[in-house]
């Protein structure tokens, strides 16, 4: 045997390779005694094929576990039936509620979602837009609006309809759904205000990453300073919300009565909610010393005692009208090709007990 002859020996105990998909499409006309374009317009237009045919080719489909390849029908089509969506925190309740709109919608449509989750993080957004565009998806839905700016040149580069859902942000050229996280925190202010109040404090969480936390805490501020009131945004050092949040109420406890602000507004129900049960242990009762408010409308928000003032968005409704504003791109309607349309989802405060000091 010379040195580049093949190892005969060793491609016999490697054994050929397996196929991951051991029936075609082929294999599927031949059994339904149709053409092999007959089965591809039965994935892709089931309309254009006669029930009786479609009732053929689906008991050879059932009976075969016939998967067609995604592969190849991207390759024959520009349009791959898949609409990619990058989250910001897969774990949270509320982008749940996101996802179950968007697929509510997609499914009717017989595209498939797929998902990822980038953990508030410019980096793993990137990545995942990446990895999606790369499969030619027939849209993007983006739960942020300030993208890496390799990202942000990419995706005003691509064909993909792009909808950015839970954000409304000025001169974006993408078509935006969900409100302005500024109006969320003025909310909460206004709410104060009307409670008497006149020095406040907004808390962040520890990560810079969720910026739209900061900017909630942006549009408190300015509610209140506008309103002659004083007010301050100040940053956690504890990276766990709940670990943040006994420690804004420690630190509340640990100043002179009369430097205290009189109320304390949240990022997020984690923190006001962890502020709330750990009040009684550091002496503080909540909303006689000291207001509190939070954000998301937790499930157990009202089951708190006090239950916690919360501004509720719609995450349901944001991820149903992202998917639908991504249907309207994909089909060519109106709206594309056009300036980019912004559609409000509006937020609501909720005021329950831990802010009612005028009671």
């Amino acid at each position: 045997m010379t040195a580049d002859a093949p190892d005969e020996s060793a491609a016999r105990r490697r054994g050929a390779r397996p196929k991951l998909l051991a029936t075609t499409n082929r294999d599927i006309a031949r059994l339904a005694q149709v053409s092999v374009v007959t089965v591809s317009r039965y994935f892709n237009s089931p309309e254009r094929v006669s029930e009786g045919v479609r009732e053929r080719l689906r008991e050879v489909i059932a009976q075969t576990g016939y998967v067609p390849s995604q592969v190849a029908r991207r390759l024959a089509s520009s349009k791959s039936g898949v609409v990619g969506a990058v989250m910001q925190n897969i774990g949270s309740p509320t982008f749940a509620r996101v996802v179950q709109g968007i697929t509510e919608v997609v499914d009717r449509q017989g595209l498939q979602l797929l998902l990822a989750s980038s953990d508030y993080l410019q980096h793993a957004e990137a990545r995942a837009i990446r990895t999606f565009l790369g499969w030619h998806p027939s849209a993007l839905i983006l739960t942020r609006g300030d993208h890496a700016p390799d990202i942000e040149a990419l995706l005003r580069g691509t064909r993909v309809p792009v909808v950015e859902a839970w954000d409304l942000a000025d001169d974006r050229p993408f078509h935006q759904v969900g409100f302005r996280q500024q109006d969320a925190g003025a909310l909460v202010a206004r709410h104060f205000l009307e409670q008497g109040v006149r020095c406040a404090r907004y808390v962040l969480p520890a990560s810079i990453q969720d910026s739209r936390a900061t900017r909630r805490g942006e549009g408190f501020v300015s509610a209140m300073q506008a309103a002659g009131a004083v007010a301050a945004c100040v940053r956690a050092a504890e990276a766990d919300d709940f670990a943040a949040g006994e420690a804004a109420i420690a630190a509340f406890a640990a100043e002179a009565p009369g430097a205290r602000p009189r109320a304390l507004a949240f990022a997020n129900d984690n923190m006001a909610m962890a502020a709330l049960l750990r009040a009684p242990a550091y002496g503080v009762q909540v909303p006689r010393d000291c207001g509190v408010a939070g954000y998301g409308d937790a499930l157990v928000a009202p089951m708190l005692s006090p239950a916690l003032t919360t501004v509720r968005p719609d995450p349901y409704a944001i991820g149903a009208a992202a998917a639908h504003a991504a249907l309207r791109l994909m089909q060519g309607g109106a709206e594309a090709g056009a300036a980019a349309v912004r559609q409000e989802v509006p937020c609501a405060l909720v005021a329950r007990e831990s802010s009612a000091m005028t009671a």
